[in-house]
């Protein structure tokens, strides 16, 4: 009963604040860690939740105990993990395969009761670690931020900030002889405790722990140390992540776009007497209305699927989100091919027609209207706005591309093995040095001097029968946000191509 009621102020707290109970934010709004250590209670849960043969494979080895530290009671399979006085400690002597048993059940029972989300509990990986560790504070030793074993000053200077071995023959300088409840000491700046010492914590690579144990010496309990341990453990307990896979949606679903006279005028610039351009590149939202509101029939119908899928860390909030979550209907729409974009464009020129009872051709720029556009008027600048830098004079990145690559690297082509790689070293997924990890709304950054968005860099732009696409993309390097580069494109769909469209009137 008393697991039902914590279900449910899960279900309640997540939808309606946008956090768990007992976890803190460490990535966005999307990735959670537990303030603690999974307790010997939390972990009882899981135990009297599932069949009995599968609690008896997932049951803690207590005598372990025993036969490797010589402790006697009350630390035996009798006392630590059963009687209620070590409920709130940590709980070890559990296996890898326990600790992932456990994240599943806890990740089946969550998506029971989120009505309008899913997520997906899993232990971190070791840069997730420590990055929550750190706490914001990339130059941290320890969770606490300074080199002292001990707090500095204030009300409880000189107290020992974690619990370890302070030295040889000295096991209870920190007050606790073995394990110690999973509040204990102070929180880092992201709220989490024990982050080091305590119990040594387990990570997505097997066998690796962090943080080090009660029965280390301070050395073990750095952020960047190592340690391996294969079997359960005394010594090694877990926490766990909760990522956002699904998110819910808004209770008041937006206002569709209305196609008419305003909308028009408004969305095209116009460059001379018979070429106009799209202001912004053309957005899942207005994808999604051609689909499912007029019923075109589009050949690529899975447009929104598995192109994300382990591109980057994360991408699961992106794959069963991003083409048509209300968040990013104003993002431009991708993983469309050549065939999509004309589809699209012979739609969106009907229905420009039946509004304003004129015939215009509505497709794809060619390269050389594509330039014109991007230029603003000025076609001896290497980039839609003026100066060959890429920041402000306020220092801010004038595109959505990725700063981290530098000109003699590059990539070539979209296979997802290879991509992966790539991001292992070229993405971080805080926002990223330019603004924006991935894809940004197509109204960001700055408009050139047509008011044309995204003209450099967001999706790579699609042009008129051409094997290559214009502007750079989230994931190029800053050679192709120049106006005369281009980028090799098979023509088939992916999450870095997108289009906007121009319309041509009759002199």
């Amino acid at each position: 009963m008393r697991f039902i009621f914590i279900l449910i102020f899960y279900c309640f707290v997540l939808t309606s604040f946008g956090q768990i109970p007992n976890c803190e934010p460490i990535r966005g709004e999307y990735l959670f860690m537990s303030k603690t250590e999974v307790s010997n209670q939390f972990y009882r849960d899981f135990l009297s939740s599932v069949s009995e043969e599968d609690s008896l494979k997932n049951y803690p080895v207590e005598v372990k105990w025993r036969k490797e530290y010589r402790y006697g009671e009350p630390y035996s399979v009798e006392e630590y993990f059963r009687h209620p006085a070590y409920q709130d400690y940590p709980v070890v002597n559990i296996t890898y395969e326990n600790t992932v048993n456990y994240c599943n059940w806890l990740t089946q029972k969550l998506n029971q009761n989120f009505l309008y989300q899913k997520v997906l509990v899993r232990l971190p990986t070791e840069k997730e670690w420590e990055f929550a560790a750190k706490a914001g504070n990339d130059f941290a030793i320890y969770p606490w931020g300074t080199q002292s074993m001990r707090v500095e000053e204030g009300k409880y200077k000189g107290q020992l900030q974690a619990n370890f071995v302070l030295r040889k023959g000295i096991t209870m300088a920190d007050k606790y002889d073995i394990t110690a409840p999973v509040f204990s000491y102070w929180p880092n700046d992201f709220g989490l405790y024990n982050m080091s010492g305590n119990v040594s914590e387990m990570v997505a690579e097997k066998g690796l722990v962090k943080g080090g144990s009660w029965k280390n010496r301070s050395d073990y309990l750095r952020i960047d140390k190592q340690q391996y341990v294969y079997s359960a453990s005394p010594e090694v307990g877990f926490r766990y992540v909760v990522e956002i896979v699904e998110l819910p949606q808004p209770k008041k679903q937006p206002k569709p776009i209305v196609l008419n006279k305003n909308f028009f005028k408004k969305y095209f610039v116009e460059i001379n007497d018979t070429l106009l351009v799209g202001k912004y590149e053309v957005t899942n939202e207005l994808f999604q209305q051609m689909i499912s509101v007029a019923k075109v029939q589009v050949p690529n119908r899975e447009y929104k699927c598995t192109q994300w899928e382990s591109l980057f860390p994360y991408s699961q909030l992106w794959m069963n989100n991003y083409n048509s979550h209300p968040d990013f209907y104003n993002y431009p729409v991708v993983n469309v091919d050549l065939t999509d974009a004309e589809v699209f464009c012979r739609w969106f020129k009907d229905v420009y027609f039946e509004i304003f009872n004129e015939k215009v051709e509505i497709r794809l720029p060619t390269e050389q209207e594509w330039q014109l556009a991007s230029s603003g008027g000025d076609e001896g600048k290497p980039y839609p706005w003026f100066g060959p830098y890429l920041r402000n004079s306020k220092g801010n990145y004038l595109a959505n591309f990725n700063p981290k690559m530098s000109e003699d690297e590059n990539v070539n082509g979209y296979d997802t093995l290879s991509l992966n790689n790539f991001f292992q070293t070229h993405f971080t997924d805080l926002h990223d040095y330019d603004g924006e990890a991935v894809i940004a709304p197509v109204d960001s950054y700055f408009p050139n001097d047509y008011g044309l968005y995204n003209m450099a860099g967001n999706v790579a732009e699609m042009v008129l029968d051409s094997n290559y696409t214009k502007g750079g993309s989230w994931k190029s390097k800053s050679y192709y946000l120049q106006i005369n580069s281009k980028e090799e494109w098979n023509k088939q769909a992916n999450p870095f191509t997108g289009f906007r469209i121009v319309m041509i009137r009759k002199p």
